[in-house]
């Protein structure tokens, strides 16, 4: 075009003509873009996958992980460029994908179908979760009265966030500071960075005119609440003192437990508040044998948007076992039920190099998860199938450790509304309602 228009004003006659536009690329290309949390979006996968690889905890790009888009001969590999980005192109329909990097467990996608992909990988081994000592005491509550020979005794808990399985819900506090039985009831409880908030279970104890504690039955009495701290890591505060709540801002709850799978047979349930400070969990467990109705806060009371049903089913008391969870988001009354459960798979074969299972009615995604240690875990690669496939080998890219104890967990879950083609975990997160988990370990 430069060097077209002299020659137009030098000759007689000058006729131009447009060049042709290049073709309009076929099939789908959307933008390059990021889904919170992790997820898949924008269409099927046809000439085009956009992934980008982010840091689950701070959701900063990771620059320079491995990835691979595909299997076998035409399997694309490469690595994230400074966004966390790495663009395949040529590819179309259902992929297998990878991603790793330095210091994170690997990921690895069976049949994802999205234009646009995004994996946050989990650090390898999970830091220290930031946390902070809360103390005060509970206002009013030397006016709670109680029969002759009896005690009050109350356990102060905090708000949990709302990740499966994050560590910040589980802090210890030392000494059981968190329990408080004097005047005033001065308590100190170990909690989570953030929003938080603190919600305390008062409790009328019999102690049967006994030293012993074996004989002491618990009856729940009232409730005690504060909401809206920040909390930063290592900054403790001072008189975070809680507000009675009055019994008129208090609902009967009553749980239906439905029927959870028949060879878990130790069963029971939590009840939670979910607010913006995250989930209050009523210490409290309830079994099926519980059919009467029992108190728990007003939504209003503590500005909350629903009840939260957590049913756990399991082969023992403990965790080590099988294992099915019902989760039921947002409820608005304290009329809960669990509905179906979804049992752990069977038929499971589960190896460094492989693993299969057989097809779980109501089962959207299968998760297996390789960690390594006990002490000190070691978070090595999470597989996560979206396809319907019962069986998935291990490539050569994300290969595991040939010798030492290996830990897996291969659990199946159950989603409600779930579209494995379009979803991002921070938004569909309320979708995910029952889990069945089956733990194995695999020797040397």
């Amino acid at each position: 075009m430069r060097g077209l228009l002299p020659f137009c004003l030098l000759a007689a006659a000058c006729t131009t003509e447009t060049p042709n536009p290049p073709d309009a690329a076929t099939g789908n290309h959307p933008p390059p873009r990021v889904i919170a949390g992790g997820g898949i979006g924008d269409g099927a996968i046809d000439g085009v996958v956009n992934l980008y690889v982010v840091d689950d905890a701070t959701r900063m790009p990771i620059p320079g992980a491995t990835v691979r888009i595909g299997t076998g001969a035409t399997a694309i590999d490469g690595m994230t460029d400074p966004t966390g980005l790495f663009s395949a192109q040529g590819v179309t329909g259902p992929q297998t994908v990878i991603a790793k990097a330095t210091g994170y467990r690997s990921a690895l996608w069976i049949g994802a179908n999205g234009a646009n992909l995004t994996i946050d990988l989990q650090t390898a081994v999970a830091p220290d979760p930031g946390h902070a000592n809360l103390s005060g005491q509970i206002t009013g509550f030397a006016g709670i009265t109680v029969p002759a020979g009896h005690t009050k005794l109350a356990s102060v808990t905090y708000a949990q966030s709302d990740t499966l399985g994050d560590a910040a819900n589980n802090l210890k506090t030392d000494g059981n500071a968190n329990t408080c039985a004097a005047a005033g009831c001065p308590f100190t409880v170990n909690v989570r960075t953030g929003q938080v908030g603190l919600l305390a279970a008062i409790f009328d104890v019999d102690t049967k005119g006994t030293q012993s504690t074996a004989d002491d039955t618990a009856t729940l009495i009232r409730f005690a609440y504060r909401g809206g701290i920040t909390v930063v890591d290592g900054v403790d505060q001072a008189a975070q003192d809680l507000t009675l709540i009055d019994p008129a801002s208090t609902s009967a709850a009553t749980i239906a437990f439905g029927t959870p799978p028949a060879a878990l047979t130790s069963v029971a349930a939590l009840v939670g508040i979910e607010t913006a400070d995250g989930v209050y969990q009523v210490p409290v467990l309830h079994a099926p044998t519980e059919t009467a109705a029992f108190s728990v806060p007003a939504l209003a009371a503590m500005g909350s948007t629903g009840y939260r049903l957590t049913g756990i089913a399991q082969t023992t008391a403990g965790d080590a076992g099988n294992q099915s969870v019902v989760l039921r988001h947002a409820q608005p009354t304290a009329t809960l039920a669990a509905g179906t459960w979804l049992a752990p798979l069977t038929g499971t074969t589960v190896s460094r190099t492989a693993a299969s299972w057989t097809a779980e009615d109501g089962a959207t995604v299968i998760d297996l998860e390789y960690t390594q240690g006990s002490a000190t875990v070691t978070h090595l690669l999470d597989v996560t199938v979206l396809d319907g496939s019962t069986s998935v080998a291990i490539p050569d890219l994300v290969a595991l450790p040939a010798t030492g104890v290996l830990d897996a967990k291969l659990s199946a879950f159950g989603t409600t509304g779930l579209d494995v083609t379009s979803f991002g975990l921070d938004a569909d997160r309320d979708k995910l309602d029952r889990i069945g988990a089956q733990p194995t370990t695999i020797s040397d």
